[in-house]
């Protein structure tokens, strides 16, 4: 519904707030009372026999039809709370416009004209009328969408109340949808998105309803359905964190702001529209530190680009919040759709050998889950925006899981090794079935990654003792994805004008990941052009001096240099008590910005 200024004003949205709280209320009552149920149950260890047999069935279906109705409930909760906050937001706006309007002379038609006698006026009159016709637009799109959400939910919660009803499949048979999902999951991915097209959206809505925790990370299950089911796994994921007697408080903040609506990374720039969306994740466990896949943007035609971010070390799902900010901003920046994937542990030390950065068993573990995903990402492409070109962009550890992971095989239209660890932690060279495919890097100078890099495949040997070689190096391609041919490498340059340090080169330590932070940065547009297809700058190696390091020409890439002068750096903090040696850069050779490159 479209309403009219006047009967925007009388709009009381306390009243669906208050909904979406019964409603969340009741789901949480519900899960306490077939929780505690089952408990009581399962304490009664002296009771055995046919009876007990099958009480525990009868409990245990209705704790599962328990939690498909909180399932809904939480559904409608969510929905009833975005749509109250976003009409609230909208009605503010739409009648704080009204009365500035008003205030200064002009009239407001009940639909958002606006007039004014003097005809000099006429410019803000049409500035006042855009903005106040904006605003109705955005309720009109809000009430449209979770109205019709909300008509879905409560028709679900119906058909559920007696129990999950069956549902039609393709050929026209009814099938309980927990047999339906057990039949799924012995399906391949192939089988199973073949399986999944043809039926219906309802009956999709019922089969995430019935099983959300296997849908939600199952390869083959469409995106829109794993983003649904997923988020009734958050959803019980906190739920369950609260009721632990000493709950994670990180754990839970976490959960809470993946559940929080976010800025739409697609919405143009315009005070009146919220642009306030749902986020959305394609995989999540709390197994190990967290993992979850998060897509920022949507799957669309006309998308320029999609991109695959990969982290690096001391990722985890409790502090993900700056992996999330820098892929929203690559989502925002390229106009196309970033999946932030963390679907693995990462080593949360930068030093340890048998559970730090050194250790290629990460790497390892996630790559060929990444080479599936990658198909789940070329398959949603195929669907919803064919042809658009697929970057995987790997930050430091990161970048050895994207290389190990080309090394068996997967498929990508472009590459980009962003202050990567290495090629890939397996034997061989990358294996990308794409014979087109197009590979990037760059490498901060100073950035101590580069010591790794350039560290001797085979190890080294001093006298009584033998160091391993770099566990992220091909045997084939090395270590350093810079020096690798074919490999075009690209200029980190300087941080963007609205950043801390607007101007300063790209450099040392914070070289390292603190361009992520700043989207007005070379580096980070370079990361934008790879992944939009748009163009990027080349590499140019400067000269740079601070008062305690000096990083000359002809020291990127090569390993003993680098140590040296990484060497310098460790000194002066040890010795001198230097917080940072890297501080106050000044190049001292090539200033300039490399040469524009237009990507293929």
């Amino acid at each position: 519904m479209r309403p009219t200024i006047p009967q925007l004003e009388t709009w009381n949205l306390d009243a669906v707030h208050r909904a979406a709280e019964a409603a969340r209320a009741n789901a949480d009552l519900l899960s306490t009372s077939v929780d505690d149920c089952s408990r009581a149950l399962s304490a009664a260890e002296s009771w055995h026999g046919r009876t007990k047999d099958a009480a525990t069935r009868r409990i245990d279906e209705e704790v599962d039809h328990g939690y498909e109705v909180r399932a809904v409930l939480l559904r409608i909760a969510d929905d009833a709370a975005d749509v109250s906050q976003g009409l609230k937001h909208a009605k503010t706006y739409v009648l704080e416009q009204k009365n500035l309007a008003v205030s200064q002379g002009f009239t407001v038609s009940a639909d958002g004209g606006v007039s004014h006698p003097e005809p000099e006026k006429s410019g803000a009159a049409g500035v006042f009328q855009l903005n106040l016709r904006s605003g109705l637009d955005e309720i009109e799109r809000l009430d449209t969408l979770f109205g019709r959400r909300l008509r879905e939910a409560v028709g679900d919660l119906v058909a559920i109340r007696d129990g999950q009803p069956s549902v039609t499949l393709a050929d026209g048979s009814m099938h309980d949808p927990d047999a339906v999902v057990t039949r799924l999951a012995t399906l391949s991915p192939d089988e199973r998105a073949a399986f999944l097209a043809g039926l219906s959206p309802e009956v999709q809505r019922q089969l995430v309803i019935a099983a959300p925790e296997t849908l939600g990370n199952l390869n083959g299950v469409p995106f829109a359905m794993r983003v649904e089911a997923n988020e009734i796994n958050i959803r019980n994921a906190l739920t369950r964190e609260k009721a632990k007697p000493v709950p994670d408080q990180a754990r839970v903040g976490q959960l809470e702001a993946m559940l929080s609506p976010i800025p739409d990374p697609e919405a143009t720039v315009s005070a009146a529209a919220l642009g306030m969306v749902d986020r959305k994740f394609v995989m999540f466990s709390t197994e190990g530190n967290g993992r979850m896949i998060e897509m920022l943007g949507s799957m669309r035609s006309g998308v320029p680009g999609v991109g695959v971010y990969v982290p690096g070390t001391s990722t985890n799902l409790n502090s993900s919040g700056s992996n999330h900010v820098a892929a929203w901003n690559l989502a925002d920046r390229t106009g196309g759709p970033i999946f932030l994937y963390m679907e693995g542990d990462f080593p949360q030390s930068l030093t340890s050998l048998s559970d730090g950065a050194p250790s290629p068993s990460f790497a390892a573990e996630m790559a060929p889950k990444l080479v599936e995903f990658g198909r789940e990402v070329d398959r949603e492409v195929s669907s919803h925006a064919p042809g658009t070109p697929v970057t995987y962009v790997g930050h430091s550890y990161g970048g050895s899981v994207v290389g190990s992971a080309e090394q068996l095989g997967l498929r990508a239209d472009r590459i980009l090794h962003a202050s990567s660890a290495g090629t890939g932690v397996f034997e061989g060279g990358w294996n990308n079935p794409n014979p087109d495919v197009q590979r990037y890097s760059m490498t901060a100078p100073g950035d101590l990654i580069g010591v790794v890099q350039s560290y001797p495949d085979a190890g080294l040997s001093l006298p009584g003792l033998r160091l391993p070689g770099n566990p992220h190096a091909s045997d084939v391609l090395g270590g350093d994805p810079d020096e690798v041919p074919g490999v075009i490498r690209l200029d980190t340059g300087y941080y963007g004008d609205s950043s801390s340090r607007a101007g300063e080169v790209v450099f040392g330590t914070d070289g390292h990941g603190k361009y992520w932070d700043d989207p007005g940065s070379t580096a980070f547009g370079n990361i934008v052009g790879v992944i939009a297809g748009t163009d990027v700058r080349a590499y140019v190696e400067r000269g740079i001096e601070t008062s305690w390091v000096d990083v000359g020409l002809g020291d990127n890439g090569n390993g003993g240099k680098e140590a040296f002068d990484a060497g310098r750096a460790a000194t002066a903090q040890a010795v001198l008590d230097i917080e940072n040696p890297y501080a106050d850069p000044r190049v001292t050779d090539n200033p300039q910005l490399g040469a524009r490159i237009e990507v293929r």
